[in-house]
């Protein structure tokens, strides 16, 4: 072999190498060139995070007359923001269709007051748990005494929303599926129970305060029933945007800033 041939085949291989090092690289670090890839790189190419909510689940999540978007989920939203060094644009979303919204990337993430379960862990990755909500039982104060609990409610029509953890509770304690009434959101199902055609409402605790404020004629009825940990969802295999969301949620509570906006908004 001639030393011109040797140095070629040096600098072949050391082409090659290069070229196999970079595409390593972006394989199984999702980078290239010092860019990042996958949905956080999109985020911070564009400059803002796409935040889907269900915005009728006061105080977690609701919208003003001017569309402004407000609530204790919209606070941690913009916190996550912020750490990434982005704008945040919230979409208001059905409930039945927030899911299906953050699986084909409509969103870069829902949060809504979420409960992280098995079922949807299956399609979705999932935050780590922010909020530990647990549900409870709104009814009329004249029914103070006789609804104080879940295994009261038998033979009584509960509202929930439909698709929700809530509806399935409610199956489970009436024992009859037609005294399930659903909704597309709580402001429906509270407006029955005002006009006396159903007889109590299970839902998250923090709606649930938010629910009866100002009304005097309703009330929570006992304690909470159920564990409810409240988590962000993201597309799958997009572990660089969840770490990201793990990191701000471990800083607000490290801070004690995730306190402050739960005493903000429940008041605890």
């Amino acid at each position: 072999m001639t030393k011109r041939v040797i140095v070629l085949t040096i600098v072949i291989i050391g082409l090659l190498g290069g070229l196999g090092f970079v595409l390593y690289n972006q394989f199984f670090f999702g980078r290239g060139d010092g860019q990042e890839l996958g949905r956080l790189g999109e985020i911070k190419k564009r400059g803002e995070i796409i935040i889907g909510t269900d915005a009728t689940y006061p105080p977690m999540e609701s919208r003003d007359e001017q569309g402004n978007f407000s609530g204790m989920d919209i606070d941690i939203a913009r916190e996550i923001a912020s750490d990434l060094g982005v704008r945040a644009k919230f979409k208001n979303i059905i409930w039945e269709e927030i899911f299906n919204a953050a699986k084909n990337g409509e969103t870069d993430m829902i949060i809504s007051a979420i409960t992280i379960t098995k079922e949807r862990t299956e399609t979705l990755a999932f935050s780590d748990p922010y909020f530990n909500a647990g549900q409870v039982i709104v009814s009329a104060k004249d029914k103070k005494g006789i609804i104080s609990g879940p295994k009261d409610l038998k033979e009584y029509r509960v509202g929930v929303q439909v698709g929700t953890t809530s509806e399935e509770e409610a199956r489970k304690y009436t024992g009859n599926p037609s005294l399930v009434n659903t909704y597309e959101n709580y402001d429906l199902a509270k407006e029955d129970l005002l006009q006396g055609k159903i007889d109590a409402i299970i839902i998250d605790y923090p709606a649930a305060v938010g629910m009866v404020a100002g009304e005097e004629k309703l009330q929570i009825a006992g304690e909470i029933f159920t564990q409810e940990f409240y988590g962000i969802a993201i597309q799958k295999d997009q572990p660089a945007l969840l770490s990201q969301i793990n990191k701000s949620i471990r800083r607000l509570k490290q801070a004690g800033e995730l306190r402050r906006i739960e005493e903000k908004w429940l008041g605890q």
